[in-house]
């Protein structure tokens, strides 16, 4: 076989994996490895196997003489030709594994980098049919996190895998090298990337040698390339020279892709511009990008990436002569989601005299990854040169987010923004403070308020589209917790639809909209939806910003606790608490509070009410609605104390809390949990209240569980119900509860029944413990009975059942007949149901 692939995937290592296995009884190596260097020479890769007349020019050099000097030395075993990077052999050596190979005289595992040709004769042997071959392709990105995981033994950032990934496109030597020089750092059992590369002289060395020697003009082009990609094909021309572009695509150092109808230049591969900027000088990299920037501002700027490009240019080639590019550059980087490009444009548009604008633009986005108190130096820094409405209006706004939402400051907040009223005349930038004063409402659990503020701002009249996106985030994050989940929705949607006229203003708006969205879905209980509404906006989770990412972590770990897969759940959550500092932060009662609640579920005590001290001691008031599901997760870890009495109590206590804050949906999961707690006589006739108030199918469904408490029947279909809709935990509970029914009403073959789909929907659920699934009994079966099943499941028959264990045919039927009765199965797909393979979590997950 032949592996092929691109230099760095894992060839060699995976033919040397290989050949180490091999049975050195049955099997004997001979390694050859073929070079440049060895490329001229007869024989030159297998020199070192070969007896030295055969190169000192005599009439031993001969094919025939090859062979048979490797085929004789010794003769014990199957010879096994191991010849990595093929493309080098020399033709004397291309002619003797021709030979061998197609004479049966040894077989061949060797490697071939993707883009080289193979000698003329190894090409035959494929032609022929001797000789497959196998592509490897570098690693996914869910290849890469598990490759990582493994390498440091424990959780690896999801955010931090996919950067990673990114940065080397899946090359393993890459990869490997960069973990090896410290590139992830541990952070409360979480490995993290902080986002720069660490120093890797190996791995940059390696690159290097990659590369091999340029010439003056090819070292030229590769510069501007590395420096300026992706660049024009036109652009790049009239830099430099033609020929050396040319000699470099040759050799697959940059490549040439496609964008609509530009053709761009690129290095062949991430981490080569990475090496070859760290090669350059700091002259000759300002030269080159101060070339890049004048050809670039000579062709008009006709492309929006142009501003930003121009803008990165003259910044790091000390060239900035205006700080208005730098603001607009900003803003658009920060549209493009690269939250640290757009904070260091940010900081040099402000040294530059950039003011009002530029500290409005850094102070949000120094907010938005986790660092207000900065934010709130920046914009006091200009807060004197706020002269018009709108400067005045984008200071106070600005200043009010990180006051409320970064550090807790909610009065002073509502100062600055009553203030800012005050002194306003203009009617929009009026409006824009007033949805500003609503969203700090919404999420301090006082959405009446501020859904009448946001009444308020459409009364005073039209809205601009950036007005009207915030008002349609503020009133979908109201409908939500509120449990209007439908209303939520229609109002998300439609302000995405004009996202386009607002975006590169308010590019965080698109955020809040798909948090209230995400959340609508969650409330009434379409988990798919949810996720696909992760998916759907980048903004959510993008790395670099900080606030959205910790958030979309947790919300997946919410996803993952819904569907009982608390080990998931646990996972996700790890990845969002490993985010925060030691101060009270945004988010914190959400993040650890989810933390809290997966691991009390999953039985772990003492992480759970470790998290739940973490959400206490960390949370702002000021986010107390986002944050709710850490007052949810106390009944929880109660539970897993033991106390489900004081579990009861305090679910009752949350639900009375989120009634009185008008939160319908906390309401509706506050009740639910003490129906799953087995109080369901205390909450059903609240629930079948709220089933007409909350939209969605979840409130109906928890109000038809605790109406049916006691009901067998009743709650086996409800059980049905909670697992067409995903919510697998819940469909154990509601089995086991309705096992324990139909014993009491003394039907012992249907409490056989729902309590084999307990117990079989329960082991979809990574190990969670709760009071109703803890009196649910294993299905009992003999010890023959069980081995019995075991084979029947891998598809056996009844037969070759009989013939493996030395039993009769009809006494195999008669056990399996009995099993049937004490599982409540009827047939073989009920019983591979319950004992096919069991799901469990992946050793990582993205």
């Amino acid at each position: 076989m032949i592996i092929t692939g691109a230099a760095g995937v894992g060839k060699t290592r995976l033919a040397a994996e290989v050949v180490g296995g091999l049975d050195v009884g049955h099997f004997r190596v001979a390694r050859a490895q073929a070079t440049v260097a060895a490329a001229g020479l007869p024989y030159g890769s297998f020199a070192h196997l070969l007896p030295a007349e055969s190169l000192s020019g005599g009439s031993a050099g001969g094919l025939r003489w090859a062979a048979d000097a490797l085929c004789g030395q010794n003769t014990d075993g199957v010879l096994v030709l191991f010849v990595d990077d093929l493309h080098w052999l020399d033709p004397a050596s291309a002619a003797l594994v021709h030979h061998l190979v197609s004479s049966d005289m040894a077989r061949l595992l060797a490697t071939i980098r993707t883009g080289e040709q193979a000698p003329a004769l190894i090409e035959a042997l494929w032609r022929d049919g001797l000789l497959p071959s196998l592509d490897l392709e570098p690693l996914s990105e869910a290849e890469t996190a598990r490759m990582l995981a493994h390498a440091v033994g424990g959780q690896v950032e999801a955010t931090a895998a996919q950067r990673l990934w990114r940065i080397t496109e899946g090359n393993a030597l890459f990869l490997r090298e960069l973990v090896l020089a410290g590139a992830l750092t541990e952070i409360r059992g979480v490995w993290r990337w902080p986002g720069d590369l660490p120093p890797a002289p190996r791995l940059y060395e390696l690159i290097r040698s990659r590369i091999g020697d340029v010439d003056q003009d090819e070292r030229e082009a590769l510069e501007l390339v590395a420096f300026g990609e992706p660049i024009g094909v036109d652009l790049l021309a009239g830099l430099t020279s033609v020929a050396a572009v040319q000699r470099l695509l040759k050799r697959q150092i940059i490549t040439v892709v496609g964008d609509r109808r530009r053709r761009l230049v690129r290095v062949a591969h991430p981490m080569y511009g990475e090496a070859v900027r760290g090669r350059t000088g700091p002259l000759r990299a300002r030269s080159r990008l101060r070339r890049l920037a004048e050809a670039t501002e000579a062709t008009g700027l006709r492309r929006r990436d142009d501003v930003l490009r121009v803008a990165v240019w003259r910044l790091d080639s000390d060239s900035v002569t205006d700080p208005a590019p730098l603001v607009a550059a900003c803003g658009l980087a920060w549209a493009a989601r690269d939250m640290d490009l757009a904070i260091r444009l940010g900081r040099a548009a402000l040294e530059a005299g950039g003011g009002v604008d530029a500290a409005v633009t850094l102070g949000t986005l120094l907010h938005f990854t986790g660092r207000s108190a900065d934010s709130e130096a920046a914009l006091r820094r200009v807060a004197g040169e706020a002269v018009t409405d709108r400067e005045r209006a984008l200071v106070a706004v600005t200043r009010a987010r990180h006051l409320h939402w970064g550090l807790g400051r909610a009065n002073e907040a509502h100062r600055v923004l009553d203030d800012a009223l005050e002194a306003l005349t203009d009617l929009p930038w009026r409006q824009e403070v007033l949805t500003v004063k609503a969203s700090c409402r919404v999420l301090a659990t006082q959405c009446r308020e501020s859904l009448e503020l946001a009444a308020r701002v459409r009364a005073i009249g039209p809205m601009s589209p950036r007005v009207a996106a915030q008002v349609a985030a503020v009133e979908g994050q109201a409908f939500a917790f509120m449990g209007r989940t439908e209303r939520c929705v229609s109002t998300v949607d439609a302000a995405l639809a004009t996202a386009e006229s607002w975006r590169d203003e308010i590019p965080d708006t698109v955020a809040a909209l798909g948090f209230a969205r995400m959340m609508a879905c969650l409330f009434a209980g379409d988990l798919a939806e949810a996720e696909a509404s992760a998916a759907g906006y980048p903004e959510l989770s993008e790395p670099g910003t900080w606030t959205m990412g910790v958030t979309m972590a947790a919300l997946r770990g919410q996803i993952c606790r819904l569907r009982g897969e608390v080990h998931s759940a646990i996972r996700w959550c790890h990845d969002a608490t490993a985010g925060f500092g030691d101060a009270p932060a945004g988010f914190a009662g959400l993040c650890f509070g989810e933390l809290a609640h997966a691991a009390a579920l999953g039985g772990d005590v003492g992480t759970a009410e470790g998290a739940l001290a973490d959400a206490e001691r960390r949370s702002l008031q000021t986010h107390r609605a986002a944050d709710y599901p850490a007052e949810l997760a106390r009944p929880w870890v109660l539970a897993a104390r033991g106390d489900v009495a004081g579990a009861i109590e305090v679910a009752l206590s949350n639900a009375a809390e989120a009634r009185a804050l008008g939160m319908g949906a906390f309401e509706m999961f506050a009740l639910h949990d003490v129906v799953r707690l087995g109080a369901a006589g205390r909450v059903a006739g609240r629930l079948a209240g709220l089933a007409a108030e909350v939209d969605g199918a979840l409130a109906p469904l928890f109000a038809r569980h605790a109406a049916l408490a006691g009901d067998g029947t009743g709650l086996d279909a409800v059980a049905e119900e909670y697992e067409r809709l995903g919510l697998t935990l819940y469909a154990a509970e509601a089995a086991a509860q309705a096992a324990a029914a139909h014993e009491a009403d003394g039907h012992p073959r249907r409490a056989r029944v729902s309590g084999t789909h307990a117990w079989t929907t329960a082991r979809r659920c990574q190990g969670a413990r709760t009071p109703a699934l803890a009196k649910m009994a294993t299905p009992e079966l003999t010890s023959r009975q069980r081995e019995i099943v075991q084979l029947a499941v891998t598809g056996l028959s009844n037969r070759e059942i009989a013939e493996r264990l030395g039993l009769s045919v009809r006494t195999v039927g008669n056990h399996l007949v009995r099993a049937y009765e004490r599982l409540g199965v009827s047939d073989r797909t009920g019983l591979a149901d319950l004992f096919g393979p069991r799901p469990h979590p992946p050793a990582t997950e993205v």
